[in-house]
């Protein structure tokens, strides 16, 4: 009678269906078009339309097009090439999502940080990147929920005007606003020694977005840019925190070191956020 009841288990055990595995996350991904930086506008959403993204993010300054090649994307912008740009992103079946890292020079005043919402608005984003000094932030926060758009605060590293490319420093001078939050970028905390797991735990709940790296070497100065999962950073770990964290922000690629020819490790570093 025991083997028969082990029998009859097994039985039903192998009759029952296979478990279906876990779905794959969708992550957001986005593209800072300053990695095109070598290309119009118009030749960039034509690169990256190819590729299974979610947003683009537009810098400050880049060509808009061939055919406006004194236009350069940003606030003053004259209507007709508002318009182009717009047609662009349409037939491309891309979105705008993020607009910077906007100059502190370009943002003295409110009525410069009312240009620069307005401007992100119309092209469709939700968020604008930005260095400015603390002072500003009750202007950015102020004219944000005015216009619908967030200020992110980005960094660079340790060489910067300001000490946001601490994480501590970054959590303090972000907290208390409405429309105002973070946007970390983690190859830029290689560059200063900062490990990125600890550094997204203390900014837990702060941070809207990220530029989204990997890096040959951590801890080095220099920028060295690689394909995600190929370098020094426990990618995977990341990820993982990131997870645990519920974020459902974008992750913005960008990688300063191959303006002549992005597409192919643009494109390797989607394959691996579309895998993970």
């Amino acid at each position: 009678m025991k083997k028969l009841a082990i029998l009859l288990s097994l039985a039903a055990a192998l009759a029952m269906p296979l478990a279906a595995p876990a779905a794959q996350k969708h992550r957001k991904i986005a593209v800072q078009t300053y990695t095109f930086r070598n290309f119009t506008l118009e030749k960039t959403l034509d690169m990256l339309k190819t590729l299974p993204i979610d947003g683009v993010e537009c810098y400050p300054g880049q060509t808009l097009s061939d055919k406006f090649p004194n236009v350069k994307v940003g606030p003053g912008m004259p209507k007709e090439a508002r318009e182009y740009m717009k047609k662009l992103f349409a037939d491309s079946g891309l979105k705008m999502v993020a607009f910077g890292v906007v100059g502190n020079d370009s943002t003295k005043t409110e009525k410069d940080i009312e240009a620069v919402c307005e401007f992100a608005k119309e092209m469709g984003a939700e968020r604008v990147l930005t260095e400015n000094p603390v002072a500003r932030f009750p202007i950015w926060d102020r004219v944000g929920k005015k216009r619908g758009i967030k200020m992110c605060v980005h960094h660079h590293s340790m060489t910067s005007r300001n000490q946001y490319w601490d994480p501590d420093t970054l959590a303090k001078y972000s907290a208390g606003y409405e429309n105002v939050s973070a946007n970390p970028d983690i190859g830029h905390w290689s560059l200063c020694a900062i490990e990125p797991i600890g550094a997204l735990k203390k900014l837990e709940g702060k941070f809207a977005s990220l530029h989204f790296k990997d890096q040959k070497e951590f801890g080095v100065p220099k920028n060295q840019c690689v394909v995600l999962g190929t370098g020094a950073f426990d990618m995977k770990g990341i990820l993982a925190e990131l997870d645990r964290q519920g974020f459902d922000g974008f992750l913005t690629l960008e990688n300063e070191n191959i303006p002549s020819d992005p597409l192919p490790t643009i494109k390797a570093c989607v394959d691996y956020l579309r895998t993970h």
